[in-house]
């Protein structure tokens, strides 16, 4: 939908109240995927996540991230999922005289930030708690706030490092890796569904590359996958300013990239 010229650039909250009225009025979905337009998303793996979902039931889930005195949310960039009866009653909320979840009732603080202010509303309000979404064969995510390079090397920024360290109080202790994101193969689930900061001569790249290694997964050797990605990755500007371009050919991260690519692929389709 476009959003309507009354909503100025840096309106976030009447942008996203605007979207999910008009998602929730004029398609009605089981569940809807928020997220931006240089997001790289993998559409049969996000089916095959909300398969397993109830969309009767309230749902908001994405990669969860908590500042040390903030309300938990889910990254806007990496995306969330909302289930309908969310929508719905986050509608009704809206609606209401002197709710909470109202920007006009909050902090001017809170009103430049719409993510935060939703997840305050579905935690505080509507009792809709965030959900552990990373995968429960290795503890890898499925939502990636960065593109696949920096995702792999780790080559993240530390606020966003800061923004799992709070997870515990809410997930429960991890023992192992206290809910930080790991790099290398083990940075990313089979299951992957986004990856942020993929601009669109990217966004072809890696979607060929994921197609070929789906296609011929046993005879496509690690030689090809890396011939292939250098071939056919844009450089920058193309790739974009937030995104890093791929590693050195001797690089022994391609170790790594290739693992990943190899065992996202499944999530590609024809």
């Amino acid at each position: 939908c476009l959003v309507p010229e009354t909503i100025k650039f840096d309106d976030g909250v009447p942008r996203l109240e605007y979207v999910i009225r008009t998602i929730h009025n004029t398609i009605d979905p089981d569940f809807a995927f928020f997220v931006n337009d240089h997001t790289f998303v993998l559409p049969n793996h996000l089916h095959q996540f909300l398969k397993l979902l109830d969309s009767s039931k309230d749902l908001y889930v994405g990669h969860a991230l908590k500042g040390e005195k903030e309300t938990a949310f889910n990254s806007g960039a990496s995306g969330y999922v909302l289930s309908r009866t969310t929508m719905s009653r986050l509608i009704k909320e809206w609606d209401k005289p002197g709710s909470k979840c109202q920007s006009a009732n909050v902090s001017k603080w809170l009103q430049g930030n719409p993510g935060l202010l939703t997840a305050k509303c579905f935690q505080e309000v509507m009792g809709i708690q965030l959900v552990d979404t990373r995968d429960k064969e290795d503890s890898s995510h499925k939502f990636h706030a960065y593109g696949l390079v920096r995702t792999v090397t780790g080559s993240v920024d530390q606020w966003y490092l800061n923004k799992h360290q709070q997870l515990d109080s809410i997930f429960g202790i991890d023992e192992r890796y206290h809910h930080m994101p790991q790099k290398g193969a083990l940075c990313c689930s089979k299951d992957t569904i986004s990856f942020h900061y993929v601009e669109a001569a990217e966004n072809i790249a890696f979607w060929n590359i994921l197609q070929e290694a789906k296609q011929q997964p046993d005879s496509i050797s690690d030689e090809q996958i890396k011939k292939t990605m250098i071939q056919e990755w844009p450089q920058r500007p193309e790739i974009g300013a937030y995104a890093h371009p791929l590693p050195a050919s001797q690089s022994p991260v391609w170790n790594d990239m290739i693992k990943v690519i190899r065992k996202i692929s499944s999530g590609v389709t024809s």
